[in-house]
Protein backbone atom coordinates (compact mmCIF):
# COMPACT_ATOMS: atom_id res chain seq x y z
CA UNK A 1 0.00 0.00 0.00
CA UNK A 2 1.09 3.62 -0.28
CA UNK A 3 2.74 5.68 -2.95
CA UNK A 4 3.72 3.68 -6.03
CA UNK A 5 7.32 2.58 -6.31
CA UNK A 6 9.70 1.68 -9.08
CA UNK A 7 11.11 -1.00 -6.81
CA UNK A 8 10.92 -1.52 -3.05
CA UNK A 9 14.19 -2.24 -1.29
CA UNK A 10 14.49 -1.90 2.48
CA UNK A 11 17.76 -1.47 4.31
CA UNK A 12 17.08 -3.73 7.25
CA UNK A 13 14.31 -5.42 9.18
CA UNK A 14 14.52 -3.22 12.26
CA UNK A 15 12.55 -3.39 15.47
CA UNK A 16 11.81 0.25 16.28
CA UNK A 17 10.77 1.43 19.76
CA UNK A 18 7.74 3.70 19.97
CA UNK A 19 9.49 6.28 22.10
CA UNK A 20 12.43 6.86 19.80
CA UNK A 21 13.19 6.50 16.15
CA UNK A 22 16.31 4.68 15.07
CA UNK A 23 18.54 6.09 12.40
CA UNK A 24 18.29 3.57 9.63
CA UNK A 25 21.56 3.93 7.73
CA UNK A 26 22.35 0.40 8.74
CA UNK A 27 24.58 -2.13 7.12
CA UNK A 28 24.67 -2.48 3.36
CA UNK A 29 27.34 -4.48 1.56
CA UNK A 30 28.36 -1.64 -0.72
CA UNK A 31 27.75 2.10 -1.03
CA UNK A 32 24.44 3.07 -2.59
CA UNK A 33 24.41 5.36 -5.63
CA UNK A 34 24.56 9.05 -4.83
CA UNK A 35 20.98 9.38 -6.10
CA UNK A 36 19.82 7.68 -2.90
CA UNK A 37 20.78 10.80 -0.96
CA UNK A 38 19.47 13.53 -3.23
CA UNK A 39 21.48 16.20 -4.98
CA UNK A 40 24.55 16.20 -2.73
CA UNK A 41 28.27 15.62 -3.24
CA UNK A 42 29.42 12.34 -1.68
CA UNK A 43 33.18 12.05 -1.68
CA UNK A 44 33.69 10.08 1.54
CA UNK A 45 31.92 7.75 4.00
CA UNK A 46 31.58 10.73 6.33
CA UNK A 47 29.76 12.68 3.62
CA UNK A 48 27.39 9.75 3.07
CA UNK A 49 26.64 9.56 6.78
CA UNK A 50 25.99 13.29 6.96
CA UNK A 51 23.64 13.17 3.96
CA UNK A 52 21.69 10.24 5.40
CA UNK A 53 21.56 11.85 8.84
CA UNK A 54 20.10 15.02 7.34
CA UNK A 55 17.30 13.04 5.69
CA UNK A 56 16.75 10.90 8.78
CA UNK A 57 16.47 14.02 10.94
CA UNK A 58 13.86 15.51 8.60
CA UNK A 59 11.77 12.33 8.64
CA UNK A 60 12.10 12.20 12.42
CA UNK A 61 11.00 15.82 12.79
CA UNK A 62 8.01 15.62 10.45
CA UNK A 63 7.02 12.22 11.82
CA UNK A 64 7.08 13.52 15.40
CA UNK A 65 4.83 16.46 14.55
CA UNK A 66 2.37 14.23 12.71
CA UNK A 67 2.30 11.73 15.58
CA UNK A 68 1.94 14.30 18.36
CA UNK A 69 -0.76 16.31 16.59
CA UNK A 70 -2.96 13.35 15.68
CA UNK A 71 -2.92 11.13 18.77
CA UNK A 72 -6.69 11.49 19.19
CA UNK A 73 -7.27 10.10 15.69
CA UNK A 74 -4.87 7.16 15.89
CA UNK A 75 -6.19 3.76 17.01
CA UNK A 76 -2.77 2.93 18.50
CA UNK A 77 -0.94 5.42 20.70
CA UNK A 78 2.12 5.38 22.93
CA UNK A 79 4.86 7.54 24.46
CA UNK A 80 6.99 9.49 21.98
CA UNK A 81 10.02 11.69 22.63
CA UNK A 82 11.26 13.00 19.28
CA UNK A 83 14.68 11.37 19.65
CA UNK A 84 16.51 9.82 16.72
CA UNK A 85 18.90 7.15 17.99
CA UNK A 86 21.66 5.09 16.38
CA UNK A 87 24.60 2.93 17.37
CA UNK A 88 28.04 2.09 16.04
CA UNK A 89 27.17 -1.56 15.47
CA UNK A 90 24.37 -0.87 12.99
CA UNK A 91 26.78 0.50 10.39
CA UNK A 92 28.53 -1.46 7.66
CA UNK A 93 32.31 -1.82 7.70
CA UNK A 94 32.94 1.00 5.23
CA UNK A 95 30.82 3.44 7.31
CA UNK A 96 31.64 2.35 10.86
CA UNK A 97 34.99 4.17 11.34
CA UNK A 98 33.39 7.45 10.25
CA UNK A 99 30.34 6.85 12.44
CA UNK A 100 32.60 6.26 15.43
CA UNK A 101 34.76 9.32 14.70
CA UNK A 102 31.95 11.73 13.75
CA UNK A 103 29.55 10.88 16.58
CA UNK A 104 31.74 9.23 19.26
CA UNK A 105 29.57 6.13 19.05
CA UNK A 106 30.41 3.19 21.29
CA UNK A 107 29.22 -0.30 20.35
CA UNK A 108 25.50 -0.87 20.97
CA UNK A 109 25.05 2.17 23.24
CA UNK A 110 22.31 4.48 21.90
CA UNK A 111 23.62 7.75 20.53
CA UNK A 112 21.46 10.79 19.82
CA UNK A 113 21.57 11.49 16.08
CA UNK A 114 18.83 14.13 15.91
CA UNK A 115 16.12 15.73 18.02
CA UNK A 116 12.79 16.97 16.67
CA UNK A 117 12.11 20.66 17.36
CA UNK A 118 9.45 21.17 20.00
CA UNK A 119 9.82 17.60 21.27
CA UNK A 120 10.22 16.28 24.84
CA UNK A 121 13.82 15.38 23.98
CA UNK A 122 14.55 19.01 23.15
CA UNK A 123 12.78 20.20 26.30
CA UNK A 124 14.89 17.79 28.37
CA UNK A 125 18.07 19.37 27.03
CA UNK A 126 19.29 16.31 25.13
CA UNK A 127 21.78 17.12 22.38
CA UNK A 128 23.03 15.52 19.19
CA UNK A 129 26.11 13.49 20.07
CA UNK A 130 24.90 12.47 23.53
CA UNK A 131 25.47 8.81 24.40
CA UNK A 132 22.84 7.17 26.62
CA UNK A 133 24.45 5.08 29.36
CA UNK A 134 21.50 4.01 31.54
CA UNK A 135 17.80 4.54 32.13
CA UNK A 136 16.24 4.57 35.61
CA UNK A 137 19.46 3.12 37.00
CA UNK A 138 19.67 0.19 34.55
CA UNK A 139 22.68 0.21 32.25
CA UNK A 140 22.27 -0.09 28.51
CA UNK A 141 24.23 -3.03 27.09
CA UNK A 142 27.36 -1.77 25.36
CA UNK A 143 28.72 -4.81 23.55
CA UNK A 144 29.88 -4.82 19.96
CA UNK A 145 29.68 -6.95 16.83
CA UNK A 146 31.91 -7.55 13.86
CA UNK A 147 29.09 -7.53 11.33
CA UNK A 148 26.54 -4.76 10.98
CA UNK A 149 23.61 -5.58 13.24
CA UNK A 150 20.60 -3.77 14.68
CA UNK A 151 19.88 -6.31 17.41
CA UNK A 152 21.98 -4.69 20.13
CA UNK A 153 20.45 -1.26 19.66
CA UNK A 154 16.97 -2.78 19.41
CA UNK A 155 17.39 -4.43 22.82
CA UNK A 156 18.45 -1.10 24.32
CA UNK A 157 15.48 0.64 22.72
CA UNK A 158 13.18 -1.95 24.26
CA UNK A 159 14.67 -1.12 27.66
CA UNK A 160 14.14 2.60 27.07
CA UNK A 161 10.55 2.05 25.91
CA UNK A 162 9.74 0.02 29.03
CA UNK A 163 11.17 2.72 31.27
CA UNK A 164 9.08 5.39 29.56
CA UNK A 165 5.84 3.41 29.76
CA UNK A 166 4.76 5.62 32.70
CA UNK A 167 5.59 8.80 30.78
CA UNK A 168 9.02 9.71 32.13
CA UNK A 169 12.48 8.32 32.82
CA UNK A 170 15.86 9.36 34.21
CA UNK A 171 18.73 9.05 31.74
CA UNK A 172 22.44 8.99 32.48
CA UNK A 173 24.07 10.66 29.50
CA UNK A 174 27.69 10.91 28.41
CA UNK A 175 28.31 14.31 26.85
CA UNK A 176 31.85 14.95 25.72
CA UNK A 177 34.15 14.17 28.66
CA UNK A 178 31.40 14.49 31.25
CA UNK A 179 28.33 12.61 32.45
CA UNK A 180 24.95 14.21 33.15
CA UNK A 181 21.56 13.11 34.44
CA UNK A 182 18.59 14.08 32.25
CA UNK A 183 14.91 13.75 33.12
CA UNK A 184 12.93 12.90 29.98
CA UNK A 185 9.16 13.34 29.81
CA UNK A 186 7.33 11.64 26.92
CA UNK A 187 4.06 12.73 25.30
CA UNK A 188 1.33 10.56 23.86
CA UNK A 189 1.39 10.23 20.09
CA UNK A 190 0.50 7.89 17.27
CA UNK A 191 2.34 4.62 17.86
CA UNK A 192 3.54 4.22 14.28
CA UNK A 193 7.29 4.94 14.09
CA UNK A 194 8.67 6.50 10.92
CA UNK A 195 11.64 4.81 9.28
CA UNK A 196 13.90 5.99 6.47
CA UNK A 197 15.13 3.22 4.15
CA UNK A 198 18.42 3.99 2.35
CA UNK A 199 17.49 3.37 -1.28
CA UNK A 200 17.72 5.02 -4.68
CA UNK A 201 14.18 3.83 -5.48
CA UNK A 202 11.17 6.09 -4.96
CA UNK A 203 8.62 4.63 -2.57
CA UNK A 204 6.73 5.05 0.67
CA UNK A 205 4.56 2.49 2.42
CA UNK A 206 2.83 1.59 5.67
CA UNK A 207 2.43 -1.86 7.18
CA UNK A 208 -0.10 -1.17 9.94
CA UNK A 209 2.67 -0.77 12.53
CA UNK A 210 5.19 1.59 10.94
CA UNK A 211 5.66 4.06 8.11
CA UNK A 212 8.55 3.66 5.67
CA UNK A 213 9.98 6.09 3.14
CA UNK A 214 12.99 5.67 0.88
CA UNK A 215 15.83 8.16 1.12
CA UNK A 216 15.39 9.03 -2.56
CA UNK A 217 11.73 9.92 -1.94
CA UNK A 218 12.57 11.92 1.19
CA UNK A 219 15.23 13.85 -0.74
CA UNK A 220 12.90 14.67 -3.64
CA UNK A 221 11.92 18.02 -2.15
CA UNK A 222 13.67 20.23 0.42
CA UNK A 223 10.29 21.35 1.81
CA UNK A 224 9.03 19.65 4.95
CA UNK A 225 5.47 20.39 3.80
CA UNK A 226 6.11 18.12 0.81
CA UNK A 227 7.60 15.42 3.01
CA UNK A 228 4.50 15.71 5.20
CA UNK A 229 2.32 14.99 2.15
CA UNK A 230 4.01 11.60 1.75
CA UNK A 231 4.26 10.72 5.43
CA UNK A 232 0.73 11.96 6.14
CA UNK A 233 -0.63 9.75 3.37
CA UNK A 234 1.12 6.68 4.76
CA UNK A 235 0.13 7.48 8.34
CA UNK A 236 -3.46 7.75 7.10
CA UNK A 237 -3.28 4.16 5.83
CA UNK A 238 -2.48 3.06 9.39
CA UNK A 239 -5.08 5.34 10.95
CA UNK A 240 -7.71 3.90 8.60
CA UNK A 241 -6.52 0.34 9.33
CA UNK A 242 -6.00 -0.35 5.66
CA UNK A 243 -3.51 -3.11 6.45
CA UNK A 244 -6.34 -5.50 7.34
CA UNK A 245 -8.06 -4.67 4.06
CA UNK A 246 -4.90 -5.07 2.02
CA UNK A 247 -4.12 -8.37 3.74
CA UNK A 248 -7.55 -9.65 2.67
CA UNK A 249 -6.88 -8.38 -0.85
CA UNK A 250 -3.56 -10.24 -0.87
CA UNK A 251 -5.23 -13.52 0.09
CA UNK A 252 -7.90 -13.05 -2.56
CA UNK A 253 -5.36 -12.28 -5.26
CA UNK A 254 -3.22 -15.25 -4.25
CA UNK A 255 -6.23 -17.49 -4.73
CA UNK A 256 -7.95 -15.86 -7.69
CA UNK A 257 -5.38 -13.59 -9.29
CA UNK A 258 -6.63 -10.15 -10.38
CA UNK A 259 -10.19 -11.49 -10.29
CA UNK A 260 -9.88 -11.74 -6.51
CA UNK A 261 -10.32 -8.01 -5.91
CA UNK A 262 -11.93 -5.10 -7.66
CA UNK A 263 -9.28 -2.48 -8.47
CA UNK A 264 -11.68 0.33 -7.59
CA UNK A 265 -11.60 -0.89 -3.98
CA UNK A 266 -7.86 -0.32 -3.90
CA UNK A 267 -8.28 3.04 -5.63
CA UNK A 268 -10.83 4.06 -3.00
CA UNK A 269 -8.38 3.16 -0.23
CA UNK A 270 -5.72 5.34 -1.86
CA UNK A 271 -8.14 8.23 -2.28
CA UNK A 272 -9.23 7.92 1.35
CA UNK A 273 -5.57 8.00 2.44
CA UNK A 274 -4.99 11.09 0.28
CA UNK A 275 -7.95 12.86 1.94
CA UNK A 276 -7.25 11.83 5.54
CA UNK A 277 -3.51 12.38 5.06
CA UNK A 278 -4.12 16.04 4.19
CA UNK A 279 -6.10 16.49 7.40
CA UNK A 280 -3.35 14.83 9.41
CA UNK A 281 -0.64 17.09 8.01
CA UNK A 282 -2.81 20.22 8.37
CA UNK A 283 -3.47 19.36 12.03
CA UNK A 284 0.32 19.20 12.45
CA UNK A 285 0.75 22.68 11.00
CA UNK A 286 1.80 21.78 7.46
CA UNK A 287 0.29 23.28 4.32
CA UNK A 288 -2.24 20.98 2.57
CA UNK A 289 -1.98 23.12 -0.56
CA UNK A 290 1.48 21.60 -1.18
CA UNK A 291 -0.10 18.25 -2.10
CA UNK A 292 -0.93 19.18 -5.70
CA UNK A 293 2.51 20.68 -6.50
CA UNK A 294 4.16 17.67 -4.91
CA UNK A 295 2.22 15.26 -7.12
CA UNK A 296 3.12 17.30 -10.19
CA UNK A 297 6.78 17.13 -9.20
CA UNK A 298 6.63 13.39 -8.48
CA UNK A 299 4.88 12.57 -11.76
CA UNK A 300 7.44 14.65 -13.66
CA UNK A 301 10.17 12.53 -12.04
CA UNK A 302 8.25 9.26 -12.55
CA UNK A 303 6.25 9.63 -15.79
CA UNK A 304 4.49 6.26 -15.39
CA UNK A 305 2.48 7.77 -12.51
CA UNK A 306 0.63 9.96 -15.02
CA UNK A 307 -1.31 6.84 -15.98
CA UNK A 308 -3.59 4.97 -13.59
CA UNK A 309 -1.82 2.01 -12.01
CA UNK A 310 -3.42 -1.15 -10.64
CA UNK A 311 -5.12 0.05 -7.46
CA UNK A 312 -3.79 3.61 -7.77
CA UNK A 313 -5.43 6.62 -9.43
CA UNK A 314 -3.44 8.59 -11.96
CA UNK A 315 -1.42 11.58 -10.83
CA UNK A 316 -3.84 13.87 -12.67
CA UNK A 317 -6.80 12.44 -10.75
CA UNK A 318 -4.96 12.80 -7.47
CA UNK A 319 -3.97 16.39 -8.22
CA UNK A 320 -7.56 17.40 -8.93
CA UNK A 321 -8.82 15.65 -5.80
CA UNK A 322 -6.21 17.01 -3.38
CA UNK A 323 -6.71 20.55 -4.65
CA UNK A 324 -10.39 20.35 -3.72
CA UNK A 325 -9.65 18.76 -0.33
CA UNK A 326 -7.01 21.39 0.45
CA UNK A 327 -9.50 24.16 -0.33
CA UNK A 328 -11.99 22.67 2.13
CA UNK A 329 -9.33 22.35 4.83
CA UNK A 330 -8.13 25.95 4.35
CA UNK A 331 -11.74 27.13 4.61
CA UNK A 332 -12.20 25.14 7.82
CA UNK A 333 -9.01 26.64 9.25
CA UNK A 334 -10.10 30.17 8.34
CA UNK A 335 -13.47 29.71 10.06
CA UNK A 336 -11.92 28.11 13.14
CA UNK A 337 -13.69 24.80 12.68
CA UNK A 338 -11.98 21.65 13.97
CA UNK A 339 -10.07 19.63 11.39
CA UNK A 340 -11.78 16.28 11.64
CA UNK A 341 -11.51 14.15 8.48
Amino acid sequence: MGLPSVQKRACCAAVIALIASALSACGTDAPLPASAYGDVVLDSPSARLAAMNTLDARVNSVGFRLSAANAELCPNTGPITGMLLHSETQYADYLRPSARADWNLDGNLPGVAAIAPGSPAEAAGLKVGDILLSVDGENFAAGNSTDASFEGLAANLDLLEAALSDGSASLLVRRGDGVETVRLQAVTGCAYPFQLDPSDDFYARADGKRVFISSAMAALSPLDDDLAVVLGHELAHNVLDHRAFFDEVGVARDLLGNWGVAPWELVKAERDADRVGLYLLARAGYDPRRAAPFWRMLSARLPHLRMAQWGHPSAGERISAVELIADVIVEQQASGRPLIP
